[in-house]
């Protein structure tokens, strides 16, 4: 990760796991899915469990994203009131979208789903998420 991108460098603490559950539709019993696939992500939000719920209070906080990237890289999102499921689910697929699309990077982002979000706060005070994708 260049250090352009992530001023959140250094030692830092995991403080949470976010998780995301999908309501199963495409199942006779409708049971629950663990992981929500990031190129679906806009149908899957409608069945996304606890979508609402703020899960992050932080106004500002680092993504960073080395997997399935050519180049590990970073990106910082800002919310007034702090960021939910469904706002942080919104925001890593539009930027997996934009990643998709360039020469760069070569992956299709209907074959990842992402299982979690480990929160960390680093020595400065800053939190970084990590993302736990599959393919």
């Amino acid at each position: 990760m260049n250090a352009a991108t992530n001023d959140n460098a250094g030692p830092k603490n995991l403080i949470s796991i976010v998780t995301f559950n999908v309501i199963a539709t495409q199942t006779v019993d409708g049971g629950v899915i663990p992981w929500v696939n990031i190129g679906r992500a806009n149908e899957e939000i409608l069945n996304l469990i606890d979508a609402d719920e703020i899960v992050i209070p932080e106004h500002e906080i680092t993504v960073a994203v080395d997997y399935p990237l050519a180049e590990p890289t970073s990106f910082h999102l800002f919310s007034s009131i702090g960021f939910s499921r469904k706002l942080v689910l919104i925001e890593i697929r539009e930027r997996f979208l934009s990643f998709s699309a360039s020469e760069q990077n070569q992956f299709d982002i209907y074959g990842l789903d992402l299982v979690s979000l480990d929160v960390y706060k680093t020595n400065l005070g800053k939190i970084e998420l990590t993302l736990e994708i599959d393919n």
